[in-house]
């Protein structure tokens, strides 16, 4: 997307961009029109020059995905009630989703 940015660090073309429209302020600062790209970490860079997030281990796949320890409890106490085995299944879901490698 265009915007008026500088470019901050010459290597990673990261960018200080300013997202008003009064052009004449920003050329004033030093800043262009450009293509820019916000990256996974909420920072700015030259179009094609953001990072890329990285891929995240099986725990924290893992963790994204479990239910909060105060559900996973009701769950226990409805499956102990109704004979179930609903906590379990979800568990071993994602722990076959996500292995250990």
């Amino acid at each position: 997307m265009k915007k008026h940015a500088k470019i901050t660090n010459e290597t990673t073309k990261e960018c200080s961009v300013g997202f008003g429209t009064n052009t004449e302020f920003y050329q004033s600062i030093g800043m262009t029109e450009m293509d820019v790209e916000q990256a996974y970490n909420g920072s700015w860079y030259v179009t094609g020059y953001a990072p890329t997030e990285p891929e995240k281990s099986y725990a924290e796949k893992r963790k994204a995905e479990y239910p909060s320890i105060e559900d996973q409890l009701d769950m226990i106490y409805w499956d102990k009630i109704n004979g179930t085995n609903l906590w379990q299944d979800k568990i071993t879901e994602i722990k076959e989703k996500y292995p250990k490698i």
